[in-house]
């Protein structure tokens, strides 16, 4: 029994010393790019394909582009058939948003244009797998500071 208790105790030694040496190890940073969580985006950080959402077909999604390099990722897995996509932009400055919807085997794709804070378009979904939407304001490519552009958005595929 004193065996039992001294050999708890060793043991008992050797997991503190570890988890006191992993609490003073530094912080790793990760690939993602970091910025503060929108109180009107809850899908930040998500501006990378690594990063995206999951998001569900026939459900409304409202979010923000926050900044002029900001991209929105959201995916969602689809069989083939057609998707069906809605999004407006819900400010009066209605930015120049472009929204992408491509295949992981394929990662690029033309932009569909808002026009009027507004747009809706039906895609052929060719293959089974996930597929990404991207959503970004054309200053993306500019330096020119913009003001965040909330947006809401509507997917419907076949699950």
């Amino acid at each position: 029994m004193k065996k039992v208790v001294a050999s708890l105790l060793s043991l008992s030694l050797v997991l503190s010393a570890s988890v006191s040496a992993l609490a003073a190890e530094p912080a790793k940073s990760l690939k993602a790019p970091q910025k503060a969580v929108s109180a009107s985006d809850s899908y930040e950080p998500n501006d990378e394909p690594a990063f995206a959402s999951f998001v569900n077909s026939n459900v409304s999604y409202s979010a923000e582009i926050g900044h002029n390099k900001d991209f929105d990722w959201f995916k969602f897995y689809a069989k083939p058939g057609k998707l069906n996509f809605a999004i407006s932009n819900l400010t009066s400055e209605r930015g120049n948003l472009r929204v992408s919807v491509f295949h992981e085997s394929k990662m690029s794709g033309a932009p569909h244009f808002v026009e009027n804070g507004k747009l809706s378009f039906t895609q052929d979904l060719t293959k089974e797998g996930i597929y990404y939407i991207m959503i970004y304001d054309y200053s993306a490519f500019d330096s020119k500071p913009i003001k965040p552009i909330p947006y809401a958005f509507k997917a419907i595929y076949n699950q």
